[in-house]
């Protein structure tokens, strides 16, 4: 949905100062409480997008922390855009909302082919930290990806929540990994720590 000029001119504070000082954060919350129209806005912006003199990371972090807050008012509407806002942001965004249907969004996103996906759905699963994403978490020990399994374990690390028993064996197999041994020595020392806090 092509921007009104209210809107266009709020994303071009947006891309003009970011989200991490006051003009863009305003322009933010402004933004994201308007019309339903405002996402549509937001997205059709990515296409053609205004003039931004942000660092490319900086810009990138501004562009999540958006979709990050139109999650907390309307999962929904991020999800419907899925193919136009991409994978991966959606599944970062929707670290932010507590709904039914973003979980099962999430959950889907642990059996996407594109490891950054399962990287952005493990890490808003952990972020919401709900019972109901323990078990596929923990299934995420067998991916095939060190940087998926090690996201879990440094999560396990430091949440109870995520250590159980059930984990034992993913854990195990883990450690044995003769390619972790090598390439990722710290994922496989922090499972041996992970391993201990369990049986204790």
């Amino acid at each position: 949905m092509k921007p009104s000029k209210k809107q266009w001119s709020l994303i071009c504070t947006i891309y003009q100062h970011g989200s991490y000082c006051k003009p863009g954060q305003d322009a933010v919350a402004e933004l994201v409480a308007g019309a339903d129209s405002s996402l549509g806005a937001f997205v059709f912006a990515l296409q053609d997008p205004p003039r931004s003199d942000l660092h490319p990371r900086d810009l990138h972090d501004t562009i999540s922390d958006v979709f990050w807050e139109f999650a907390r008012q309307d999962p929904n509407g991020l999800i419907d855009r899925l193919d136009q806002i991409g994978e991966f942001r959606v599944y970062w965004a929707l670290g932010a909302a507590k709904d039914k249907r973003s979980f099962e969004t999430l959950i889907t996103g642990l059996k996407s082919k594109d490891v950054y996906n399962r990287w952005a759905a493990v890490e808003s699963l952990i972020r919401r930290k709900c019972q109901e994403a323990v078990d596929p978490l923990l299934a995420m020990l067998n991916d095939r990806s060190s940087t998926v399994k090690g996201r879990i374990v440094f999560a396990m690390k430091s949440s109870r929540m995520l250590r159980r028993t059930n984990a034992i064996p993913g854990l195990n197999r883990l450690i044995a990994n003769k390619s972790l041994q090598k390439h990722s020595p710290g994922i496989v020392s922090a499972a041996r720590e992970v391993l201990k806090m369990i049986k204790q």
